[in-house]
């Protein structure tokens, strides 16, 4: 690999997913009204959980919009913004992570997949570009609000593609009679409906100073949950000790550089586009690190846990139970 040594916990992925089914109950076989699955999809483990109504179905159904939806978004910087007239997936996700950057900021920008396919961190091949190849890269980067995207840009949905899948999953479930479901895509999940015994839904957020066990237990009622960090993906240089995350700082051309360890956003179910919302504002507050967190902790309409590099939690989710046996100090 270039000499280069690469390293993508799925095992990770795999445990976040498998843990998530675990503390929100949910069955693993399929029996009378309920039905569950396991799939590789956008790029990890995913895991669906079907609950009253016509789970069979419901399951079925939901699985395939996952497919569907992973093809056209996993790793699709190599798509250039020809094909948008005739994506209607592409131009609606496109538009409404506009009016999330509107709203929140521009550090996400989905037309920065030149930048990330250089870096490849996503890749089986990743590398470290040199300062001129990042900086050619930069001056063609189009503006988030740009109204003629050139036709050389390239797209990358990884900031926002499992929560606005989670969006289209959530309008589907609408149109049945299911009590409930738990859907996880490792660092998206839905929480959808309501159990019949009124007990909120669990969920554990990893502990992302070691990337396993917990660093505590969210409870919430039906909500979308995203959580962005380094963790999991990333690669270390040969010869090296610098760790490479592979979200991209659209700023400086690389890799972030933070000293969150992991953001989780927790966004009620009713929030229209709550799903892109959780994780677009998750990669952004992971993004700007703990000197933003104030005014983010101040917001009304979702919750955050902010897991910082020294092991400190910021928190302003009534929902969330520290495990305190992690090492962890909170504020």
């Amino acid at each position: 690999m270039s000499g280069l040594l690469f390293r993508r916990h799925i095992a990770s992925a795999v445990s976040i997913a498998l843990s998530a089914a675990m503390l929100c109950s949910c069955g693993s076989d399929t029996a009378g009204s309920e039905a569950s699955s396991q799939s590789f999809i956008f790029d990890t483990y995913a895991q669906l959980s079907v609950h009253g109504g016509e789970a069979k179905q419901t399951l079925s159904e939901t699985e395939q919009l996952f497919a569907d939806m992973s093809e056209a978004f996993d790793l699709c910087y190599d798509t250039s913004a020809n094909y948008l007239p005739e994506n209607e997936l592409y131009a609606d996700c496109i538009s409404r992570t506009r009016e999330l950057n509107r709203l929140y900021g521009e550090s996400i920008n989905l037309y920065c997949g030149e930048l990330t396919e250089l870096w490849g961190i996503s890749t089986d091949s990743p590398r470290v570009p040199s300062e001129e190849e990042i900086s050619e890269v930069l001056e063609r980067l189009p503006d988030v609000f740009a109204e003629s995207v050139p036709d050389t840009a390239k797209l990358d949905f990884g900031a926002v593609s499992k929560g606005y899948a989670c969006d289209r999953a959530y309008a589907a479930l609408k149109e049945t009679d299911t009590e409930y479901v738990v859907i996880s895509l490792s660092s998206s999940t839905l929480m959808y409906g309501a159990k019949p015994d009124g007990k909120p839904f669990r969920t554990g957020l990893t502990n992302p100073l070691t990337g396993e066990g917990y660093a505590g237990i969210i409870e919430t009622d039906s909500a979308f949950i995203s959580t962005s960090g380094g963790y999991e993906r990333y690669f270390v240089p040969q010869g090296s000790t610098e760790k490479y995350c592979h979200i991209m700082d659209i700023t400086r051309g690389g890799p972030v550089e933070t000293d969150l360890a992991s953001a989780t956003v927790i966004v009620p179910s009713d929030t229209p586009n709550g799903g892109i919302m959780s994780d677009f504002l998750s990669t952004l507050i992971f993004t700007e690190g703990t000197a933003s967190l104030e005014k983010w902790l101040a917001c009304e309409e979702f919750r955050v846990v902010a897991i910082a590099a020294d092991g400190r939690v910021y928190s302003n989710c009534e929902g969330f139970a520290p495990d305190e046996s992690g090492g962890f100090y909170y504020e």
